[in-house]
Protein backbone atom coordinates (compact mmCIF):
# COMPACT_ATOMS: atom_id res chain seq x y z
CA UNK A 1 0.00 0.00 0.00
CA UNK A 2 1.61 3.41 -1.00
CA UNK A 3 1.18 6.81 0.68
CA UNK A 4 -1.75 8.30 0.61
CA UNK A 5 -4.53 11.08 2.00
CA UNK A 6 -7.94 10.64 2.89
CA UNK A 7 -10.52 13.05 3.94
CA UNK A 8 -12.48 10.62 6.50
CA UNK A 9 -10.72 7.45 8.52
CA UNK A 10 -12.56 5.14 11.16
CA UNK A 11 -9.89 3.45 13.26
CA UNK A 12 -11.78 -0.09 14.36
CA UNK A 13 -14.78 -1.37 12.75
CA UNK A 14 -16.95 -2.70 16.45
CA UNK A 15 -19.97 -0.87 17.18
CA UNK A 16 -19.19 2.27 17.37
CA UNK A 17 -16.95 2.24 14.19
CA UNK A 18 -19.32 0.94 11.47
CA UNK A 19 -22.19 3.41 13.03
CA UNK A 20 -19.68 5.83 12.66
CA UNK A 21 -18.61 4.84 9.18
CA UNK A 22 -22.05 4.30 7.96
CA UNK A 23 -23.19 7.98 9.11
CA UNK A 24 -20.40 9.47 7.05
CA UNK A 25 -21.16 7.50 4.21
CA UNK A 26 -24.59 7.92 4.45
CA UNK A 27 -23.60 11.82 4.14
CA UNK A 28 -21.88 11.54 0.92
CA UNK A 29 -18.35 11.43 3.22
CA UNK A 30 -15.19 9.84 1.33
CA UNK A 31 -14.28 7.23 4.42
CA UNK A 32 -11.77 4.02 4.96
CA UNK A 33 -13.33 2.19 7.43
CA UNK A 34 -10.01 0.35 9.21
CA UNK A 35 -10.19 -2.82 11.36
CA UNK A 36 -6.99 -5.01 12.57
CA UNK A 37 -8.94 -8.47 13.06
CA UNK A 38 -11.15 -9.81 10.18
CA UNK A 39 -14.47 -8.21 10.37
CA UNK A 40 -17.05 -9.85 13.01
CA UNK A 41 -14.31 -10.85 15.12
CA UNK A 42 -14.61 -12.06 18.76
CA UNK A 43 -11.59 -10.31 19.97
CA UNK A 44 -13.06 -7.18 21.46
CA UNK A 45 -15.82 -5.60 22.82
CA UNK A 46 -19.15 -5.80 19.95
CA UNK A 47 -19.40 -9.46 19.22
CA UNK A 48 -21.94 -11.82 20.13
CA UNK A 49 -25.07 -12.11 18.65
CA UNK A 50 -27.28 -10.16 21.36
CA UNK A 51 -26.74 -6.49 23.19
CA UNK A 52 -29.51 -4.86 25.91
CA UNK A 53 -31.40 -1.48 25.19
CA UNK A 54 -33.09 -0.01 28.25
CA UNK A 55 -34.52 3.57 29.41
CA UNK A 56 -33.37 2.28 32.69
CA UNK A 57 -30.64 4.27 33.75
CA UNK A 58 -29.67 5.46 37.56
CA UNK A 59 -27.71 8.31 36.00
CA UNK A 60 -30.00 10.69 34.41
CA UNK A 61 -27.00 12.15 32.02
CA UNK A 62 -27.33 8.70 30.07
CA UNK A 63 -31.71 8.42 30.93
CA UNK A 64 -32.29 11.56 28.59
CA UNK A 65 -30.01 10.46 26.06
CA UNK A 66 -31.87 7.08 25.68
CA UNK A 67 -35.14 8.03 23.71
CA UNK A 68 -32.43 9.48 21.11
CA UNK A 69 -30.47 6.15 21.00
CA UNK A 70 -33.97 4.42 20.46
CA UNK A 71 -35.28 6.55 17.73
CA UNK A 72 -31.75 5.85 15.98
CA UNK A 73 -32.21 2.47 15.91
CA UNK A 74 -35.68 3.06 14.64
CA UNK A 75 -33.96 4.91 11.82
CA UNK A 76 -31.43 2.78 10.87
CA UNK A 77 -34.21 -0.21 10.76
CA UNK A 78 -36.10 1.85 8.78
CA UNK A 79 -32.62 2.53 6.55
CA UNK A 80 -32.07 -1.22 6.59
CA UNK A 81 -35.66 -2.49 5.79
CA UNK A 82 -35.22 -4.47 8.94
CA UNK A 83 -35.75 -4.68 12.39
CA UNK A 84 -32.58 -5.14 15.20
CA UNK A 85 -34.68 -4.08 18.42
CA UNK A 86 -36.69 -7.03 20.27
CA UNK A 87 -39.20 -5.93 22.72
CA UNK A 88 -38.60 -8.28 26.10
CA UNK A 89 -39.38 -5.91 28.96
CA UNK A 90 -36.35 -5.50 31.30
CA UNK A 91 -36.45 -5.71 35.14
CA UNK A 92 -34.45 -3.37 37.64
CA UNK A 93 -33.63 -5.66 40.71
CA UNK A 94 -31.94 -4.05 43.91
CA UNK A 95 -31.61 -5.34 47.60
CA UNK A 96 -33.05 -4.02 49.77
CA UNK A 97 -31.69 -0.83 51.18
CA UNK A 98 -30.08 -0.22 47.83
CA UNK A 99 -31.22 3.17 45.97
CA UNK A 100 -30.66 2.02 42.60
CA UNK A 101 -34.01 1.02 41.88
CA UNK A 102 -35.52 4.03 43.18
CA UNK A 103 -33.25 5.79 40.95
CA UNK A 104 -33.70 4.53 37.79
CA UNK A 105 -37.90 5.19 38.36
CA UNK A 106 -36.88 8.60 38.94
CA UNK A 107 -35.07 9.00 35.37
CA UNK A 108 -37.86 6.86 34.10
CA UNK A 109 -40.36 9.55 35.22
CA UNK A 110 -38.13 12.85 34.13
CA UNK A 111 -38.02 11.17 30.47
CA UNK A 112 -41.65 10.33 30.81
CA UNK A 113 -41.24 6.23 30.29
CA UNK A 114 -43.98 3.99 31.40
CA UNK A 115 -42.60 1.54 34.04
CA UNK A 116 -44.14 -0.19 37.05
CA UNK A 117 -41.69 -0.11 40.41
CA UNK A 118 -42.88 -3.05 43.26
CA UNK A 119 -41.52 -4.93 45.81
CA UNK A 120 -39.60 -8.67 45.31
CA UNK A 121 -42.36 -10.31 46.49
CA UNK A 122 -44.73 -8.46 43.87
CA UNK A 123 -42.02 -9.16 41.18
CA UNK A 124 -41.84 -13.12 41.77
CA UNK A 125 -45.89 -13.43 40.96
CA UNK A 126 -45.61 -11.28 37.84
CA UNK A 127 -42.62 -12.76 37.09
CA UNK A 128 -42.44 -16.41 37.63
CA UNK A 129 -39.05 -17.52 36.91
CA UNK A 130 -37.73 -15.21 39.37
CA UNK A 131 -37.17 -15.88 42.79
CA UNK A 132 -36.31 -12.62 44.40
CA UNK A 133 -35.94 -11.38 48.11
CA UNK A 134 -39.60 -10.65 48.96
CA UNK A 135 -37.74 -6.66 49.84
CA UNK A 136 -35.72 -6.27 46.71
CA UNK A 137 -36.71 -3.20 44.69
CA UNK A 138 -37.95 -4.01 41.27
CA UNK A 139 -38.89 -1.58 38.38
CA UNK A 140 -40.16 -2.76 35.11
CA UNK A 141 -40.22 -1.14 32.43
CA UNK A 142 -41.87 -2.54 29.15
CA UNK A 143 -39.93 -0.94 26.22
CA UNK A 144 -36.46 -2.37 27.11
CA UNK A 145 -35.36 -5.46 25.17
CA UNK A 146 -32.50 -6.50 22.72
CA UNK A 147 -30.17 -5.64 19.71
CA UNK A 148 -29.27 -8.48 17.36
CA UNK A 149 -25.70 -6.93 17.65
CA UNK A 150 -23.91 -8.75 15.30
CA UNK A 151 -26.12 -8.31 12.42
CA UNK A 152 -26.29 -4.60 12.95
CA UNK A 153 -23.01 -4.23 12.48
CA UNK A 154 -22.63 -5.99 9.69
CA UNK A 155 -25.44 -4.39 8.10
CA UNK A 156 -24.18 -0.93 8.61
CA UNK A 157 -20.79 -1.74 7.53
CA UNK A 158 -22.65 -3.14 4.28
CA UNK A 159 -24.79 -0.06 3.99
CA UNK A 160 -20.93 1.82 4.16
CA UNK A 161 -19.88 0.28 1.64
CA UNK A 162 -22.75 0.57 -0.69
CA UNK A 163 -22.56 4.43 -0.46
CA UNK A 164 -18.72 4.63 -1.14
CA UNK A 165 -16.74 3.50 1.87
CA UNK A 166 -13.85 1.53 1.63
CA UNK A 167 -13.33 -1.47 4.38
CA UNK A 168 -9.90 -2.51 5.16
CA UNK A 169 -10.06 -5.02 7.58
CA UNK A 170 -7.11 -7.74 9.12
CA UNK A 171 -4.82 -4.14 8.75
CA UNK A 172 -3.01 -3.39 11.44
CA UNK A 173 -1.92 0.27 12.57
CA UNK A 174 1.35 0.08 13.84
CA UNK A 175 0.83 3.40 15.56
CA UNK A 176 -0.62 6.96 14.74
CA UNK A 177 1.77 10.04 14.21
CA UNK A 178 0.58 13.42 15.22
CA UNK A 179 3.56 15.19 14.44
CA UNK A 180 2.85 16.59 11.02
CA UNK A 181 0.06 18.85 9.98
CA UNK A 182 -2.14 15.57 9.63
CA UNK A 183 -2.77 12.74 12.05
CA UNK A 184 -0.78 10.00 9.99
CA UNK A 185 -1.90 5.96 10.42
CA UNK A 186 1.43 4.07 10.68
CA UNK A 187 0.75 0.39 8.39
CA UNK A 188 3.04 -2.18 7.64
CA UNK A 189 3.14 -1.19 4.16
CA UNK A 190 2.55 2.21 3.57
CA UNK A 191 1.34 5.18 5.38
CA UNK A 192 -2.27 6.58 5.32
CA UNK A 193 -2.88 10.57 6.35
CA UNK A 194 -6.38 11.73 7.19
CA UNK A 195 -7.53 14.95 7.01
CA UNK A 196 -10.22 13.91 10.02
CA UNK A 197 -9.11 10.90 12.23
CA UNK A 198 -12.10 8.62 14.49
CA UNK A 199 -10.51 6.75 16.79
CA UNK A 200 -12.69 3.90 18.14
CA UNK A 201 -10.55 1.00 18.60
CA UNK A 202 -12.16 0.12 21.80
CA UNK A 203 -9.20 -1.51 24.52
CA UNK A 204 -6.66 -0.54 22.06
CA UNK A 205 -7.07 3.08 22.06
CA UNK A 206 -4.68 4.06 25.03
CA UNK A 207 -1.96 2.41 22.84
CA UNK A 208 -2.66 4.33 19.81
CA UNK A 209 -2.57 7.48 21.46
CA UNK A 210 -0.42 7.02 24.87
CA UNK A 211 -0.84 10.89 25.30
CA UNK A 212 -4.60 11.09 26.28
CA UNK A 213 -5.05 12.13 29.36
CA UNK A 214 -8.53 10.05 29.94
CA UNK A 215 -7.63 6.44 31.94
CA UNK A 216 -8.91 3.90 29.56
CA UNK A 217 -8.60 0.37 31.44
CA UNK A 218 -9.18 -3.14 29.23
CA UNK A 219 -10.77 -5.36 31.63
CA UNK A 220 -11.97 -9.11 30.57
CA UNK A 221 -15.67 -9.88 30.70
CA UNK A 222 -16.82 -13.82 31.11
CA UNK A 223 -20.65 -14.53 29.93
CA UNK A 224 -22.11 -17.54 30.14
CA UNK A 225 -24.85 -19.65 28.14
CA UNK A 226 -27.60 -22.12 30.23
CA UNK A 227 -29.56 -23.80 28.42
CA UNK A 228 -32.80 -24.15 30.76
CA UNK A 229 -34.39 -27.57 31.49
CA UNK A 230 -37.56 -25.90 31.03
CA UNK A 231 -36.88 -23.80 28.27
CA UNK A 232 -40.32 -22.18 27.84
CA UNK A 233 -39.91 -19.87 30.74
CA UNK A 234 -37.04 -18.41 29.57
CA UNK A 235 -38.11 -17.65 25.61
CA UNK A 236 -38.81 -14.04 24.84
CA UNK A 237 -42.07 -13.08 25.89
CA UNK A 238 -41.72 -14.63 29.22
CA UNK A 239 -38.39 -13.76 29.95
CA UNK A 240 -37.60 -10.34 30.39
CA UNK A 241 -33.58 -8.88 30.51
CA UNK A 242 -32.40 -8.13 33.79
CA UNK A 243 -30.10 -6.06 35.44
CA UNK A 244 -29.80 -6.99 39.49
CA UNK A 245 -27.75 -4.73 41.99
CA UNK A 246 -26.64 -5.75 45.33
CA UNK A 247 -24.30 -3.90 48.13
CA UNK A 248 -21.28 -4.89 47.22
CA UNK A 249 -19.08 -3.51 44.09
CA UNK A 250 -18.74 -6.84 42.40
CA UNK A 251 -22.65 -7.72 42.84
CA UNK A 252 -23.77 -6.79 39.16
CA UNK A 253 -25.20 -8.71 37.44
CA UNK A 254 -27.24 -8.83 34.15
CA UNK A 255 -29.02 -11.19 31.66
CA UNK A 256 -31.38 -11.69 28.70
CA UNK A 257 -34.04 -14.54 27.88
CA UNK A 258 -33.36 -17.31 25.15
CA UNK A 259 -32.14 -15.79 21.59
CA UNK A 260 -31.21 -17.29 18.30
CA UNK A 261 -31.05 -21.12 20.12
CA UNK A 262 -28.05 -19.85 22.79
CA UNK A 263 -29.93 -19.96 25.90
CA UNK A 264 -29.53 -17.79 28.90
CA UNK A 265 -27.72 -15.02 29.29
CA UNK A 266 -26.25 -13.85 32.11
CA UNK A 267 -22.96 -12.64 33.85
CA UNK A 268 -20.94 -10.53 36.04
CA UNK A 269 -20.94 -6.97 35.12
CA UNK A 270 -16.77 -6.46 35.27
CA UNK A 271 -13.71 -7.98 35.57
CA UNK A 272 -10.20 -8.19 35.79
CA UNK A 273 -7.52 -5.70 34.00
CA UNK A 274 -6.33 -7.21 31.07
CA UNK A 275 -3.86 -7.06 27.92
CA UNK A 276 -6.30 -6.40 24.87
CA UNK A 277 -3.43 -8.30 22.85
CA UNK A 278 -3.54 -11.86 24.84
CA UNK A 279 -6.53 -14.32 23.59
CA UNK A 280 -7.87 -16.24 26.95
CA UNK A 281 -11.10 -17.84 26.19
CA UNK A 282 -11.16 -19.85 29.47
CA UNK A 283 -13.53 -19.30 31.72
CA UNK A 284 -12.28 -19.34 35.29
CA UNK A 285 -14.25 -22.13 37.89
CA UNK A 286 -14.75 -19.66 40.46
CA UNK A 287 -16.68 -17.55 38.19
CA UNK A 288 -19.03 -19.70 37.01
CA UNK A 289 -19.46 -20.77 40.60
CA UNK A 290 -20.25 -17.16 41.54
CA UNK A 291 -22.81 -16.83 38.82
CA UNK A 292 -24.30 -20.01 39.85
CA UNK A 293 -24.68 -18.67 43.37
CA UNK A 294 -26.25 -15.81 42.20
CA UNK A 295 -28.87 -17.46 40.23
CA UNK A 296 -29.63 -19.77 43.11
CA UNK A 297 -30.62 -16.82 44.76
CA UNK A 298 -32.30 -14.81 42.04
CA UNK A 299 -33.56 -17.38 39.00
CA UNK A 300 -33.08 -20.49 40.68
CA UNK A 301 -34.49 -22.43 38.01
CA UNK A 302 -31.48 -21.66 35.85
CA UNK A 303 -29.32 -22.35 39.00
CA UNK A 304 -28.73 -26.46 37.88
CA UNK A 305 -29.22 -25.71 34.61
CA UNK A 306 -25.82 -26.51 32.08
CA UNK A 307 -23.82 -24.25 30.42
CA UNK A 308 -24.15 -24.39 26.86
CA UNK A 309 -21.67 -22.02 25.55
CA UNK A 310 -19.58 -19.46 26.68
CA UNK A 311 -17.93 -15.88 25.36
CA UNK A 312 -15.49 -13.68 26.47
CA UNK A 313 -15.07 -10.00 25.38
CA UNK A 314 -13.49 -6.52 26.90
CA UNK A 315 -14.58 -3.51 28.36
CA UNK A 316 -12.91 -0.34 28.31
CA UNK A 317 -13.57 1.02 31.54
CA UNK A 318 -13.47 4.99 31.93
CA UNK A 319 -13.48 6.82 35.63
CA UNK A 320 -17.16 6.41 36.75
CA UNK A 321 -18.06 3.87 33.93
CA UNK A 322 -18.77 6.98 32.09
CA UNK A 323 -18.56 7.38 27.95
CA UNK A 324 -15.34 9.65 26.90
CA UNK A 325 -16.38 11.04 23.35
CA UNK A 326 -14.94 13.97 21.50
CA UNK A 327 -12.00 16.10 19.79
CA UNK A 328 -8.72 15.13 21.06
CA UNK A 329 -7.22 18.13 23.19
CA UNK A 330 -5.78 20.53 20.81
CA UNK A 331 -6.12 18.34 18.24
CA UNK A 332 -9.71 19.21 16.12
CA UNK A 333 -8.73 16.69 13.26
CA UNK A 334 -8.59 13.94 15.73
CA UNK A 335 -11.51 12.15 17.48
CA UNK A 336 -12.23 9.64 19.93
CA UNK A 337 -14.93 7.52 20.98
CA UNK A 338 -13.83 5.07 24.13
CA UNK A 339 -18.06 5.26 25.25
CA UNK A 340 -18.03 1.33 26.27
CA UNK A 341 -17.50 0.93 30.04
CA UNK A 342 -19.76 -1.90 29.32
CA UNK A 343 -22.70 -0.70 28.16
CA UNK A 344 -22.12 1.20 25.22
CA UNK A 345 -23.74 -0.85 22.70
CA UNK A 346 -27.33 0.51 23.21
CA UNK A 347 -25.74 4.20 22.03
CA UNK A 348 -23.90 2.58 19.18
CA UNK A 349 -26.43 3.84 16.73
CA UNK A 350 -26.21 7.56 18.33
CA UNK A 351 -22.50 7.74 18.69
CA UNK A 352 -22.05 7.51 15.58
CA UNK A 353 -24.36 10.57 14.48
CA UNK A 354 -22.43 12.28 17.02
CA UNK A 355 -19.20 11.24 15.64
CA UNK A 356 -20.14 12.10 12.24
CA UNK A 357 -21.66 15.75 13.25
CA UNK A 358 -17.66 15.96 15.20
CA UNK A 359 -16.46 15.49 11.57
CA UNK A 360 -18.58 17.40 9.35
CA UNK A 361 -19.65 20.41 11.71
CA UNK A 362 -17.15 20.22 14.31
CA UNK A 363 -20.25 19.97 16.71
CA UNK A 364 -23.42 18.66 17.29
CA UNK A 365 -26.73 19.08 18.64
CA UNK A 366 -27.19 15.90 20.70
CA UNK A 367 -26.47 16.74 24.49
CA UNK A 368 -22.61 15.18 24.81
CA UNK A 369 -21.55 17.61 27.99
CA UNK A 370 -20.85 15.04 30.38
CA UNK A 371 -18.93 12.69 28.09
CA UNK A 372 -16.60 15.01 26.31
CA UNK A 373 -12.45 14.39 26.58
CA UNK A 374 -11.99 17.79 27.81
Amino acid sequence: MSDRTVKNVVLGAGAMGSATAYQLASRGEPVVLIEQFPLGHDRGSSHGAARIIRHSYADPDYARLMPDAFRAWRDLEADAGQSFYLRTGGASIATGGVDYSERVAKALTSIEVPHRRMTGRDWNRCSPGFGVKATDDVVFEPDAGILAAARAIEIQVDLARLRGAEVLESTTVRAIDLDGDRPTLILDKGRIKADRLIVTAGAWTGRLLPGLTVSLRPTRQQVLYFRAVESSSFQIGRFPIFISIGREPDNAYYGMPEFLGMGVKVARHGGPDVDPSTEDRTIETAYSEKIRSFLSRTIPGLARSPVDRTEVCLYTMAEGERFRVGKLPGRDDVIVASPCSGHGFKFSALIGRVLADLATEGTTAIGIDPWRLG
